[in-house]
C-alpha cells in the first residue's frame, strides 16, 4: 500500500520470449515440407500422374491443320495432300478392326527412310517382324515420318494421334532442332536453376491435382503469354534457302533454349501418351561421327588474329605431314588445340589422325566433341542424348538405344558409313537393325510373343519386300542422297521464303 491506504498496482511483467524464434519457425516450414512430401509421395503412390500443357509456351503454328484426313467415301484415313512435301503416303481405316495393332511412328526423315522411302524405313521393317511374329493378326504401323520436322512439331501429331485408337507410340527425334529460326528470349533471360525449379514444381503430381481441380488455369495462365514465334504448318528450314548456312553462328545461350524446348516437348509426348494410357517407345538417335566433317567451323572469338594465324599455319604443317608421319601429324595438331580446342573441323581432324593410329576410344572423343563444336548442329548433341535418357528413367519409359546398337556393329566401336549413308541417315540394314531392336524390346514388354520360327519367317519377307522393290527406288533414293549432302553443305538454291517454292528434298 501507498501512504494513503490505496492498493499498490501489480507490477506488469514482460511477457517471457521464446529463446529460440528461428529454431520454431524452421520446424514449421520443415513440418510444413514433411505433409507436402507425404501428399506428394501418396499421390504418387497412388498412380497420380503429371499433366500435359494444354498449349507449348514457346511455339504457335498460323493455323490448325491435321496431318490425317478422311477419303472420299469416308472409309479411311489418309495423309493431307497439303502435306505430302514433307510426308509420304499413309492411309488406315476409320473403323478400326478388333484385331488390329495400331502403331504410329513419330521423327524426321530418319523415320521416314530417307533417302530412301518407307518403303526401306525401320517403320517397314517393324512391321515385317510383327506379321512374321503373328501372321493371323492385323498390325498398322504408320509412318509420321515428316523431313525436317523437329520435336516441337511432333507434339500435335501425337495429339492427333490420340484420336485413332492407337496401341503404341514410337518417337525417334532430336536432329533437327536446329533447323528453324526460333527466338527464346524468355529462356535467354531466366537462370538455369530457375528453369529446373520450374520444370520441377511443374512435374509434381499435387501441381497435377490442382491443374484438375482446376481445369481452366492452365489455359488461362498460358493464353496471356503471347508466343514470340509463330511458324507456319510446313518447315521453313534456313538451310532450304541460299546462304542458309551464313545464318548459322555461335551462340551457346540459343543453343542451351532450343535443347531446354526439346526436352519440354519430349515430356509433352510422353505425358500425352501416359494420360491416355497409350504406351511409348523412344529410340535414342544415331549419328555418323566419323565419316562426316562438321558442317561449318568458327574460330573461337577470343583468339587475335595473331593466333588464328598461328592456327592456321600448324594445320598447314599437319596437313603437309603424310599418314606415314602421322605421329608428328598429331603434334602439330595438338599444338594447335592449345590455342583452339572449339574449331570443329580442326577437332575432326584430330579425330581422323586418332583414328587412322588406332587410337579408338581418343578418336571417338573428337569425333563427339567435333559434332557438339559444329556451328551448324544437324546432329543430336550430347545433352540431348542425355536429357532422352533422364526423361525415360523419371516417367519409367523404355528406351531403345540405336546409338549403342551402331557402336557394338561397328568393328571400332565408332559409328560411320558402314551403316550410315549420311550424317544421320541409316543404310537399309541400319533400318533392319533398328526395327529388330524395336521388335525385342515388344517382345521384353509383352506386347507380341516371338515364336520359334520367327526369324526364317521374317528373313523370307524381308526377301520378299527387297524384291518387290524395282531399280528406280534405289535410284531416286541415290539421287535424293546426293541432293541431301548439298542441302546439309548450305548448297540450295532456292530463294528465301516469300516466293513460291516446291519442297525438293
Amino acid at each position: 500500500m501507498n501512504q494513503t491506504g490505496d492498493p499498490q498496482p501489480e507490477p506488469l511483467t514482460a511477457q517471457p520470449k521464446s529463446r529460440h524464434p528461428v529454431l520454431f519457425r524452421t520446424l514449421a516450414v520443415l513440418l510444413g515440407l514433411i505433409f507436402i512430401g507425404l501428399l506428394e509421395g501418396g499421390l504418387r503412390l497412388g498412380g497420380v500422374q503429371p499433366l500435359p500443357h494444354s498449349q507449348d509456351p514457346f511455339i504457335s503454328f498460323s493455323e490448325d491443320s491435321t496431318l490425317f484426313v478422311k477419303n472420299a467415301d469416308g472409309t479411311k484415313y489418309q495423309t493431307s495432300a497439303d502435306r505430302s512435301d514433307f510426308f509420304r503416303p499413309q492411309q488406315f481405316p476409320v473403323n478400326k478392326a478388333k484385331d488390329t495393332y495400331r502403331v504410329f511412328v513419330l521423327g524426321g526423315s530418319t523415320v521416314q527412310g530417307r533417302p530412301y522411302a518407307v518403303e526401306t524405313s525401320f517403320t517397314n521393317w517393324l512391321k515385317i517382324n510383327l506379321q512374321a511374329a503373328d501372321p493371323a493378326r492385323n498390325f498398322e504401323v504408320v509412318n509420321c515420318g515428316g523431313v525436317s520436322y523437329a520435336s516441337y512439331r511432333l507434339v500435335p501429331i501425337l495429339r492427333e494421334a490420340l484420336r485413332y485408337e492407337p496401341n503404341l507410340f514410337i518417337v525417334y527425334s532430336g536432329h533437327n532442332e536446329f533447323l528453324e529460326d526460333r527466338s527464346y528470349s524468355r529462356l535467354k533471360h531466366h537462370p538455369e536453376l530457375l528453369l529446373q525449379t520450374e520444370s520441377t514444381l511443374l512435374d509434381l503430381r499435387l501441381a497435377s491435382v490442382i491443374q484438375s481441380l482446376l481445369p481452366d488455369s492452365q489455359q488461362r495462365m498460358q493464353a496471356t503469354e503471347k508466343s514470340e514465334n509463330v511458324l507456319e504448318t510446313d518447315v521453313n528450314a534456313l538451310l532450304d534457302f541460299r546462304q542458309g548456312l551464313e545464318q548459322y553462328h555461335r551462340d551457346p545461350e540459343h543453343r542451351r533454349a532450343i535443347m531446354t524446348h526439346y526436352e519440354f516437348n519430349i515430356r509433352q509426348m510422353i505425358l500425352l501418351a501416359h494420360q491416355a494410357g497409350v504406351p511409348l517407345l523412344l529410340v535414342n538417335p544415331v549419328s555418323n561421327l566419323k565419316n562426316c566433317i562438321p558442317f561449318k567451323s568458327e574460330f573461337a572469338s577470343r583468339l587475335t588474329a595473331a593466333e588464328r594465324d598461328e592456327v592456321n599455319a600448324l594445320w598447314k604443317s599437319a596437313d603437309e605431314c603424310s599418314w606415314d608421319e602421322a605421329e608428328q601429324k598429331m603434334d602439330y595438331w595438338q599444338q594447335a588445340l592449345s590455342i583452339d580446342d572449339t574449331h570443329a573441323s580442326l577437332v575432326y581432324s584430330v579425330g581422323k589422325t586418332c583414328e587412322y593410329l588406332k587410337r579408338y576410344d581418343d578418336a571417338r572423343h573428337w569425333f563427339i566433341k567435333a559434332k557438339e563444336e559444329d556451328i551448324c548442329p544437324l546432329r543430336m548433341l550430347e545433352p540431348m542424348h542425355e536429357t532422352l535418357f533422364r526423361l525415360a528413367q523419371q516417367y519409367d519409359v523404355p528406351i531403345i538405344d540405336a546409338r549403342k546398337l551402331f557402336e557394338q556393329k561397328t568393328p571400332d566401336g565408332i559409328p560411320g558409313s558402314e551403316l550410315l549413308v549420311d550424317h544421320v541417315h541409316p543404310s537399309i540394314e541400319g533400318h533392319q537393325l533398328i526395327a529388330d531392336a524395336i521388335y525385342e524390346t515388344m517382345c521384353d514388354l509383352q506386347f507380341i510373343a516371338s515364336p520359334p520360327d520367327w526369324r526364317t519367317t521374317r528373313d523370307r519377307l524381308r526377301q520378299e519386300q527387297l524384291e518387290s522393290l524395282n531399280q528406280e527406288y534405289f535410284l531416286r533414293g541415290a539421287k535424293r542422297l546426293s541432293r541431301l549432302q548439298g542441302w546439309a553443305r548450305g548448297q540450295s538454291t532456292l530463294a528465301p521464303p516469300g516466293t513460291t517454292q516446291t519442297h525438293t528434298k
